[in-house]
């Protein structure tokens, strides 16, 4: 592109001086290669988590319960607990424990592998004066140390003997009552999430990638969706805790007794598969 010239008179000697334009891009610039596939390399990881769900190892316990001889006030009862893990993953620090009733003897396994069954034997007792409802907790760990519980209730003392109990959530004869043993949740929300665009994974309370800056969330305190990327967020949810969620929600269904063994083998075949 020829230079622009100018021409100033100064007298009797012509000053020639040269002006150089500016080049402006042109409106219709082909996109690069790389700038044509950026929104597909942001896509890619939310598909990455999909297809690698099924890869996920989490441990599910199924347990029985049997009193072996009658439980009188402050005299020790036998108690035989039956334990299988039916899920994909090795089950770590299992612990077994009672809000009032004490316990002796081993309530605790360090390790339970996949499709591997073990029996504990141990004694307890109760001091109440009449039958009151106690509760039994089974707590146990994924390798990565997520933690899943087991809540089971029943009536001490009794005069049961050689009896399978402790068999839901509900205690016998509550039924009517089953709201009153609603489990609580102590965090309701994911514990991480995903950034799509470099796929880390940063606390469920984090608004912004600490490694690329991408925005995870939109700020809830505003009560207008105003700012330049409130709406562009690039967090997705991890595939991981949502399946976790869901374990454990089928496991308080069974505690309540609220499906049947042919529907509980089915939901936790589908979600383990």
């Amino acid at each position: 592109m020829a230079d622009k010239v100018s021409f100033t008179n100064f007298g009797t000697r012509r000053k020639v001086r040269k002006i150089k334009r500016k080049r402006t891009q042109s409106s219709n610039t082909v996109a690069t290669p790389r700038e044509r596939s950026a929104p597909e390399s942001i896509q890619q990881p939310v598909s990455d988590l999909v297809s690698n769900s099924n890869e996920f190892k989490f441990p599910f316990l199924e347990i029985s319960v049997t009193q072996l001889n009658p439980s009188m006030r402050d005299s020790w009862c036998d108690m035989q607990v039956s334990m299988h893990n039916s899920g994909n993953g090795t089950a770590r620090s299992i612990t077994i424990s009672f809000d009032n009733l004490e316990s002796r003897g081993k309530t605790m396994v360090d390790e339970l592998d996949v499709d591997s069954s073990i029996i504990l034997d141990f004694e307890v007792k109760s001091s109440s004066r009449e039958s009151s409802i106690s509760r039994m907790d089974v707590f146990y760990h994924t390798v990565e140390g997520d933690t899943f519980s087991i809540v089971r209730r029943d009536w001490f003392p009794n005069e049961n003997n050689d009896e399978i109990i402790f068999h839901n959530e509900i205690p016998p004869g509550e039924e009517a009552k089953a709201n009153l043993y609603t489990r609580k949740e102590v965090m309701s929300d994911d514990f991480h999430i995903i950034c799509a665009k470099c796929e880390a994974r940063s606390p469920a309370n984090f608004r912004i990638c600490g490694k690329c800056g991408s925005r995870l969330q939109k700020r809830a305190d505003r009560s207008q969706d105003w700012g330049s990327n409130l709406k562009e967020t690039t967090a997705v949810q991890d595939n991981r805790e949502v399946l976790m969620q869901k374990l454990r929600k089928l496991g308080e269904l069974k505690d309540k007794g609220m499906l049947s063994d042919a529907e509980f083998t089915a939901a936790k075949s589908k979600l383990l598969r």
